[in-house]
């Protein structure tokens, strides 16, 4: 793993060079980390040139409650790293709130080409009340810890994941490391805080790229109908709904996912 500092962030990331061939970025959602690309990467990335980030605090980046957890200042981190790396033009595969990141990055960016959104956060509206009550309780990053530790990290991918046989101990292990930190809780509370609320409708009517979303019909984090509002709005996406698969995509349909990329007009594979 490569790492870069951004603005009080020590950021973990994933540099797979493959100079001659488009870039795709990888962002993974809440709690998770690029670990949970680790499927998809070894069937695109031939053809691609990658970047996996572990948003922070997530996977093997910085957890300090001092940093900015916002929306905004990860576009910005992304930014940044594709300018490190002198990559000018790239697209996004985002899930969860990684895919509400990359929705904005889309917004905001006139660097981005196309996005593969797998079950994304959206239409989340943020509320200053609550965040201001989670963030200033001395006691929220406790009750944090007890509420994870008494779900468990099996339970928490049960609820992820459709078909249970997925679940392995390897996965267990490094799903749960994150959590073993104690700098990880008041990072979580202090996400709630920063949270700036998902693109409105008509920010989502201005991305003018092709966008491609999957969504498990069996998924208990966001409903899938939640995919039908989105193609209302953002003039050219699909949406592939997938029976027998949970919220964690990027585990449950790796292949899917990878021969969509592969198979995409923007990026005709030699």
């Amino acid at each position: 793993m490569n790492t870069i500092p951004f603005k009080g962030h020590i950021i973990s990331y994933q540099f797979y060079s493959n100079p001659t061939k488009p870039t795709i970025i990888l962002l993974h959602g809440f709690l998770a980390s690029s670990y949970c690309y680790r499927k998809v990467i070894p069937i695109i990335q031939d053809n691609f040139q990658l970047l996996t980030i572990d948003i922070p605090p997530f996977g093997n980046s910085e957890k300090s409650k001092s940093c900015l957890f916002s929306y905004d200042h990860m576009v910005e981190a992304i930014q940044f790293i594709m300018a490190d790396h002198q990559i000018e033009t790239a697209a996004i595969v985002g899930h969860s709130m990684g895919g509400q990141i990359a929705l904005r990055c889309a917004h905001q960016l006139n660097q981005i080409s196309e996005l593969y959104l797998l079950a994304p956060c959206s239409f989340m509206k943020h509320s200053p009340l609550f965040a201001k009550i989670i963030c200033h309780n001395p006691f929220s990053p406790f009750i944090a810890r007890r509420l994870l530790k008494q779900k468990g990290v099996y339970e928490m991918l049960r609820h992820s994941i459709y078909n249970d046989y997925l679940i392995t101990d390897e996965m267990l292990e490094h799903y749960k490391q994150p959590f073993l930190n104690r700098k990880m809780y008041p990072c979580i509370i202090k996400i709630l805080n920063d949270h700036q609320g998902d693109l409105s409708e008509q920010e989502l009517t201005e991305i003018d790229i092709p966008v491609t979303i999957f969504w498990g019909k069996n998924d208990e984090i966001i409903p899938y109908q939640i995919g039908y509002e989105l193609i209302k709005y953002i003039p050219h996406s699909t949406l592939t709904t997938v029976e027998h698969a949970g919220h964690l995509l990027p585990e449950e349909i790796p292949n899917m996912i990878a021969d969509s990329i592969l198979s995409s007009k923007e990026f005709p594979v030699q």
